[in-house]
């Protein structure tokens, strides 16, 4: 009697966990039984873009800037052909190289104004990619696509943080005058003439002089750099917001899936033997939205990552306390619709120390690269088909 009962227990028992596993894949989509969306956008910066894979490089001929192309190995390369869009010819690749959330914002919302210098310098660091022709152009593809997408991934925020710095600094280097230096030109006969190193140089004299021959506008600098300190410390959040929210106007019935940040600066290291690991820390169930005087609505998040690496954890914690919160709360506003995807592990082709100067951005294993490699790209295409539905 007693191994009759044993046997039927166990039998009890291996039943129980096959109903669980099946319970749990019939939740975790995969590549093989991801629910299909017939129209796939891929909206987002230069990870999105697939920057530094080798189609990228042979599509763009040795340009920095590459956009609007199916860039094979690309997370949105494997995203569209896993869900059916590519074999419908319905993928639209909108990802752009440099773009902020301010760019973005200005493309979905009419009322909404960039900054001068912001676009002035993207047209700079773009080698006149994307003049302000370009951009009401791409305007117009970029609504279009999303109005009738059935599945969009947004990709976007790790430029706010030192694109828009460096921005700033070659916008004041163009007040400085330097004695005996010639004067300043576009960032791609800089580099012709003085390299990388020269640059960096350069753009730091013309800065220093920017600021010490023209005290009538130390005013109207420092207001400069409070405005940019605070779109990657408050600003973000209220970008972001206007962006999804433009999205659903457009497109009601859409599915959103929004990709964590990557920390571009993990792989940098001051200190010998340090490992850049990191560790998650999760103390609520959800980020918490409070109101902030004289700021307005802040989102709290409700994880932390600690990395052993100072300069990983620095930029990590900042991520985690102004970018991410705003990304997660959108799942309690949108559930079902809208998700959540953390890709912060992807594998970067960067494994050394470069400063992070867009005169030392390259496609290869030379300079500042912090993109994801071929398998960096699978992992995040993974991990966003995790949190959509099965069929």
């Amino acid at each position: 009697m007693k191994r009759t009962m044993k046997k039927i227990i166990a039998v009890f028992m291996l039943c129980a966990m096959m109903v669980s596993v099946v319970a749990v894949s019939s939740f975790a989509a995969n590549r093989y039984n991801v629910k299909q969306y017939p129209t796939y956008v891929c909206l987002g910066d230069s990870v999105a873009s697939g920057f530094g894979l080798p189609n990228y490089i042979e599509k763009g001929k040795g340009s920095l800037i590459v956009y609007g192309k199916d860039i094979k190995d690309s997370y949105g390369y494997y995203i569209a052909r896993e869900v059916g869009a590519k074999t419908k010819g319905n993928y639209y690749p909108c990802a752009y190289p440099g773009f902020t959330s301010s760019i973005f914002r200005y493309v979905f919302c009419d009322n909404y104004q960039v900054r001068d210098w912001e676009i002035n310098q993207l047209e700079n660091f773009s080698y006149g990619a994307y003049s302000p022709k370009v951009l009401q152009q791409q305007r117009t593809h970029i609504r279009n696509a999303v109005a009738k997408a059935d599945l969009i991934t947004v990709d976007l925020g790790v430029n706010d943080t030192w694109y828009s710095s460096i921005a700033l600094i070659y916008e004041i280097a163009k007040y400085g005058q330097v004695v005996g230096v010639d004067p300043r030109t576009t960032l791609a006969e800089e580099l012709a003439k003085y390299g990388s190193w020269g640059c960096v140089a350069r753009n730091a004299m013309f800065y220093l002089a920017g600021f010490a021959e023209n005290p009538q506008l130390w005013a109207y600098f420092w207001g400069c750099w409070i405005d940019n300190l605070a779109t990657y410390f408050l600003a973000y959040q209220d970008n972001y917001n206007a962006i999804i929210d433009a999205i659903f106007k457009m497109n009601p019935d859409v599915t959103v899936v929004c990709l964590a940040s990557g920390n571009s600066f993990r792989a940098l290291n001051l200190t010998p033997g340090v490992r850049s690991g990191s560790l998650k820390l999760q103390w609520m169930d959800a980020p918490v939205q409070v109101d902030v005087p004289m700021v307005g609505t802040l989102t709290l998040p409700n994880f932390v990552h600690v990395s052993e690496n100072p300069i990983a954890n620095v930029t990590g914690v900042m991520y985690d306390f102004f970018y991410e919160p705003i990304r997660q709360a959108w799942q309690y506003k949108k559930p079902g619709q809208y998700f959540y995807a953390d890709v912060t592990d992807y594998e970067m082709i960067m494994d050394h120390m470069c400063i992070p100067m867009y005169e030392f951005m390259s496609m290869d294993n030379s300079g500042f690269n912090p993109h994801a490699t071929p398998a960096g790209n699978r992992y995040m295409a993974d991990k966003i088909l995790e949190v959509l539905p099965t069929r």
